[in-house]
């Protein structure tokens, strides 16, 4: 009975559940309460549902007005005991065991406890990890990282283990789909890593990495990574201000503030955060022409930028199963750059060589506001839950830009005037859906079912002009009109079970999709009208405690972003163009994945991907030795990943280290394609160590080392770099002050090489990345309010794809 007690402790620390379990010695009885972790209130009303394994047997409950609850005349055998609270993440334990009519549960790593708790004599103490290992997912604590207080979202994300940017985010080398709080912005490449450069690090309060997703998720992407903002659990009315500042090459600062107030059935909600910074970035290529001829070029660029992100929303109660629920959101986004470019047009026979400038005056704003109504019920007390979601999210985005091209000869003489353009690139995008989820429980099982439309719009108008004179003339050769639809209508159905000691989901998911492409410019027009069906599977064996086998199939799709459907031919550079696809198709994916942990310290994966019509990046050089990249269907494309996570506690907590170590094998598949199958071994090594110091100090250090890769056209340098944050809780534990360095070496850069029919080029990008942060938060207020409410709206991957839209 002390060792049940102890664990069910465990888990109230960690936050998962909130929940304390005991085992009595009467036969086949349990009993346990339900409570708040941080205020040890009991929470009403909470469903309690209790399975036996083999036959699928269901008894439930609902907690009393102190959140204890009880069953009586339990048959001997394994349960698996699920416990479920509005606004709080569910709980569940699967090897409950009733034997002789005594509960016991399996040991939890002492390692979990948050703090000092004691119940009927027995005391527990341990930390929360900053990694947790789950059947299904990888859990990032990020809150209790001192690195992460003060950088922003991409920071974070960047530090997760196995997440990767080669020119994209990955997840164990699959693509993946950002959602924050279930809510994805559907954007991609430059415009996503500036959205969530936008989000400060220390509003989130934990990341799940979810490798192979089930139906639920839209099919979109191999991995999803679900960024969850923190909330605060407390009755009456409190808040959180947050200040810090910074410097690199330039100072940094931020601030916030978060406000939270709940009554018996209303809970309102808001916070407010700005980010001020600026950053340099170098780039250098070297592209080679023939034997004799290179073209050098050298851009260095300032960043400025000024984020806002305001939240406000609202939870109401209608009574103890319905809540509806309204969530009002959005950020702006400043951005200001300069830049200067130095291109050389290299003759290994000329000792000097002719060259051009350019220079780069750019200015950005983007205004994403988005809305969410939400209701939720609990049918009855079966365990039956509806929920509904309708969103709306709008991307407003102005870019200009002015540049003032010139030339010179061998000696530095300035040839003629000056080539002045200038663009004008709004974007205008909108998605707007609905979604209705179902569950229940079944005979020996659970159900969940669901439906959503989602309807995307994006409208691009780029506008070039060149100075003639005194004059701003149109170029028509750049200027450019492209509007682009996208109706999703899904359907999904997920059945999961458990059978002794294995545990199933079967889940399938069908899309029809129509999309339309219209270039104005060209007055052409591409529809696709196409129904793809994604089953599935995931079986689990729970050998013992500590022995779990698992293995995981799901069929996949891989959208393109929108602005690669564009015809139109790109300017980026005076040597460099981006022209887009109008017949490129999705790729569909086939990915297999199985994986052991140990005594949840040790977990052990190896995944199988294959996709159909691989999308690919492909480079070529016309007679003016400008260089035009495009994507392309390739006939398939094959990845195999193996990853080893380890995860434990030394010295009874005060050390926690996670290490991560994965290999990985890509390659596109292409008769005839020469440098497009180019493939190779790549290797990735992350170690994250958290320290409980004396006198109320928290330490961190984290360092990543990732090796070179061989991959289609591409063969990525090695990179590695290293953190370091320490923290201390002040003014009676209400404040914490913060002070860490990233990029302590000033190490992390991409540096890669492409070769390309024909095109031989090195590419060097390194954005500043060595900052020195110090940051003070205080929570202020009653201590006492449930947090509002995580919710996940039906938008969950379209606004992802909104690159350079």
């Amino acid at each position: 009975m002390k060792r049940f007690i102890t664990n069910a402790l465990v888990l109230v620390a960690v936050g998962i559940s909130t929940s304390e379990i005991k085992a009595q010695s009467a036969p086949g009885n349990i009993t346990g309460q339900v409570k708040d972790d941080l205020s040890g209130q009991g929470l009403p009303n909470a469903s309690i549902v209790l399975k036996r394994a083999g036959d699928g047997k269901l008894v439930n409950t609902l907690t009393d007005t102190k959140g204890t609850f009880r069953f009586d005349n339990l048959q001997d055998g394994l349960y698996t005991l699920t416990i479920d609270y509005i606004g709080y993440k569910s709980y569940r334990k699967d090897s409950v065991l009733i034997s002789q009519g005594t509960a016991s549960t399996d040991k939890l790593p002492v390692s979990l406890v948050l703090d000092q708790k004691s119940l009927k004599g027995v005391t527990v103490k341990a930390a929360r990890p900053y990694i947790v290992m789950k059947s299904d997912r990888v859990v990032v604590n990020v809150a209790e990282s001192p690195v992460a207080a003060g950088g922003d979202a991409l920071q974070v994300l960047s530090r997760a283990p196995g997440v990767t940017d080669d020119g994209g985010l990955q997840l164990r080398g699959k693509k993946v789909v950002v959602l924050v709080d279930g809510k994805d912005s559907r954007l991609s490449g430059d415009e996503l890593k500036e959205w969530l450069s936008a989000m400060p690090g220390n509003s989130i309060d934990r990341i799940e990495l979810v490798t192979n997703p089930g139906a639920k998720y839209d099919a979109r992407g191999g991995a999803v990574i679900n960024i969850i903002t923190a909330k605060n659990k407390n009755f009456g009315t409190n808040g959180t201000v947050t200040v810090g500042t910074g410097f690199g090459v330039y100072p940094r600062y931020n601030g916030g503030i978060s406000l939270n107030h709940r009554s018996r059935k209303l809970n309102l909600f808001g916070s407010y955060d700005y980010q001020y910074s600026k950053q340099y970035a170098d780039l250098y290529s070297d592209r080679t022409l023939d034997k004799d001829n290179s073209i050098f070029e050298n851009t260095n660029e300032t960043r400025t930028r000024n984020s806002h992100a305001l939240k406000i929303g609202a939870d109401y109660d209608i009574n103890k199963r319905n809540t509806l629920g309204l969530l009002v959101k959005g950020t702006l986004n400043y951005r200001d750059r300069a830049a200067f470019n130095r291109s050389v047009q290299d003759n290994l026979n000329n000792p000097q060589d002719p060259y051009s400038t350019v220079s780069t005056d750019g200015r950005m704003r983007v205004w994403n506001p988005s809305v969410n109504l939400y209701y939720k019920s609990i049918l009855d007390s079966t365990g039956r839950q509806l929920t509904v979601n309708a969103d709306y999210f709008s991307y407003q985005k102005t870019w200009k830009d002015d540049f003032t091209t010139r030339f010179y000869d061998q000696e530095g003489q300035e040839q003629h005037p000056a080539y002045v353009l200038r663009d004008n690139s709004p974007a205008n995008n909108t998605i707007a859906s609905v979604a209705a989820d179902y569950s229940q429980p079944v005979k020996k099982g659970s159900l969940e079912a669901g439906v959503k439309a989602t309807f995307t719009r994006t409208d691009n108008d780029v506008l070039w002009e060149q100075l003639t004179g005194k004059y701003w003339e149109t170029d028509k050769g750049k200027t450019n009109h492209f509007i682009y639809k996208e109706n999703i209508f899904a359907a999904y159905a997920n059945y999961s079970r458990s059978i002794g000691k294995v545990s199933m989901q079967l889940g399938l998911r069908a899309e029809q999709t129509a999309t339309e492409g219209n270039s104005v410019t060209y007055q052409q027009v591409t529809k696709r009208d196409y129904l793809n069906i994604f089953p599935s599977v995931a079986l689990m064996y729970e050998h013992s405690a500590k022995h779990q086998f698992g293995i995981s199939y799901r069929q996949s799709i891989d959208r393109f972003s929108f602005d690669v459907v564009n015809p139109f031919v790109r300017y980026i550079s005076q040597y460099f163009y981006y022209q887009g696809n109008p017949y490129i198709k999705p790729s569909v994916g086939h990915n297999v994945e199985v994986n052991y942990s140990y005594n949840d310290e040790l977990m052990a994966s190896v995944g199988y991907q294959h996709y159909n019509d691989a999308l690919a990046s492909v480079y070529q050089k016309d007679s003016n030795n400008v260089v035009t990249g495009t994507d392309v269907n390739l006939k398939s494309g094959d990845a195999i990943t193996a990853t080893l996570t380890h995860s434990k506690a030394y010295f009874n907590g005060l050390w926690i280290s996670t290490n991560t170590a994965m290999l990985m094998y890509a390659k596109y598949n292409e008769p005839g394609a020469g440098q497009l199958s180019n493939a190779g071994t790549n290797v990735y090594v992350n170690t994250n160590n958290m320290f409980k110091l004396p006198g109320g100090f928290s330490a961190e250090l984290s360092g990543t080392y990732i090796s070179p890769m061989v991959f289609g056209v591409y063969r990525f340098r090695p990179q590695y770099y290293v953190d370091a944050g320490i923290s201390k809780s002040i003014l009676n534990k209400t404040g914490k002050l913060t002070l860490n360095v990233t990029d302590i070496f000033n190490t992390r850069a991409r540096q890669y090489d492409i070769s390309s029919f024909g095109v031989q080029s090195y590419y060097s990008i390194k954005e500043e990345s060595r900052f020195v942060k110090l940051i003070f938060s205080y929570r202020f207020g009653n201590q006492q309010v449930k947090s509002a409410k995580v919710r996940k709206a039906a938008i969950e991957k379209e606004q992802r794809r909104m690159e350079s839209n």
